[in-house]
């Protein structure tokens, strides 16, 4: 064996050495770089635990298990009972009447994730941030809507109080009235806002009721303000015929008693209702196309007249108004009111700043009706008319109260075939 084969021999051995002292150590690092990593792992990142510095509303989970965190934050925040206020009373809803409560395992488990459910590597990059940087959760709540509402429901029906229109009748020149009453109306909307925001602040405790005041359409003053008779009329009538006297009778009832506001208007037809049997009515002789026929109603138009020169002489404003077709032996021609089921109507306003109340009455073969209002709305009222061939115009005429003309109102223009 020459020199040269011992030397690269020699030099074989020594590389096969080297590769084995760097084959051992490599696996001495993979061993302890492997243990390193598992020991972090276990210790720090799938440990069963939540990472460091990581918060719920304030409350610090770190280093939890997702049990012990959640126990945590529902002591903290564990829904409670709000107390609603309202006029020295108090009103209870309890958490579990409308199924409050918070999403604090949800919130929970995804701070338990934050660091263990996405790549490796981005949660190692978590982890190592979370010590310059807290991580802080919010929690949501919610609740069955459905059963709020029904809870809402049954504290309104408590609170609220029906308003009251005063009421005015008058008999035999006595004025008697009912006074109004303010109403209290639960305000559902702003309430349950408020409701919602002390659930989601999680600011259990008073929370003060809105209920809002409902004002009367009739106060009691306006009630009060009819305090004279402005203008009355009467018409006679024969109770010969039972069914004209009976009608006579049953409108005169439905249009009486009636208190007009400021501006309304009122309509003879819609107070007496459709004159049929079914409605009370009664069969008797009616105007139809010139010629008297029998039909229910019969003597309704007397009542209208009645009514029209009561409206005439108080100075109410007439809104419409036709005469018969024949002249009437209860008024003059140009004084009388036909109204009928196809759209003939004695219709007027109230023109004054207080309320007018319309009376009505039939006392043996006479009708009535009055007018009355407030003192200050009394007028000197003539009713002037011009009569021509086969009619008559209409005009009031406003005095003062020495009798000097003020204006004079055209009102009408009658036109009669006999």
């Amino acid at each position: 064996m020459n020199s040269e084969v011992i030397v690269e021999e020699s030099i074989a051995r020594h590389n096969n050495a080297k590769l084995k002292i760097y084959i051992t150590i490599g696996i001495l690092v993979a061993i302890i770089g492997g243990y390193m990593i598992y020991s972090f792992n276990n210790n720090y990142m799938y440990n069963g635990k939540i990472a460091n510095n990581i918060f719920v509303e304030g409350v610090n989970i770190s280093l939890m298990t997702k049990e012990e965190a959640i126990a945590l934050v529902n002591e903290k925040y564990k829904p409670e009972s709000l107390s609603l206020t309202y006029n020295n009373e108090s009103f209870d809803v309890v958490p579990e009447d409308i199924n409050l409560k918070y999403n604090i395992e949800e919130v929970v488990n995804n701070a338990y994730n934050y660091t263990k459910t996405d790549s490796y590597f981005e949660n190692v990059k978590r982890l190592f941030q979370l010590d310059k940087s807290k991580q802080e959760y919010t929690l949501t709540s919610s609740f069955d809507e459905a059963k709020l509402s029904e809870v809402i429901d049954s504290i309104a029906s408590k609170v609220n109080v029906p308003v009251k229109n005063a009421k005015l009748y008058i008999s035999g020149g006595s004025f008697n009235v009912t006074p109004s009453l303010i109403g209290k109306e639960f305000d559902v909307a702003a309430n349950k806002e408020a409701i919602y925001e002390a659930i989601n602040s999680r600011k259990y405790g008073q929370v003060s009721l809105k209920v809002n005041d409902v004002q009367p359409n009739i106060t009691t003053a306006m009630a009060q303000s009819v305090d004279t008779l402005l203008a009355e009329h009467s018409t006679t009538f024969s109770s010969s015929h039972s069914g004209r006297a009976g009608n006579i009778r049953v409108s005169a009832q439905r249009i009486s008693d009636v208190l007009l506001m400021p501006g309304e208007t009122y309509s003879y037809n819609e107070q007496t209702g459709i004159r049929t049997l079914a409605n009370g009515f009664y069969n008797a002789p009616v105007i139809i196309g010139g010629d008297l026929k029998d039909a229910p109603g019969g003597g309704v138009c007397q009542t209208s007249t009645t009514l029209y020169n009561a409206v005439l002489y108080s100075g109410l404003t007439i809104e419409q108004v036709k005469n018969h077709s024949i002249t009437s032996n209860y008024a003059p021609r140009g004084k009388d009111a036909m109204v009928n089921d196809s759209g003939s109507d004695l219709k007027f306003s109230n023109p004054y700043d207080h309320p007018i109340y319309v009376k009505s009455y039939v006392s043996g073969g006479t009708v009535t009706c009055q007018i009355y209002g407030n003192s200050q709305d009394k007028k000197n009222i003539e009713i002037k008319l011009e009569n021509f061939n086969m009619g008559a115009k209409t005009y009031r005429v406003f005095k003062d109260s020495n009798g000097k003309q003020l204006k004079t109102e055209y009102i009408a223009t009658s036109v009669y075939k006999k």
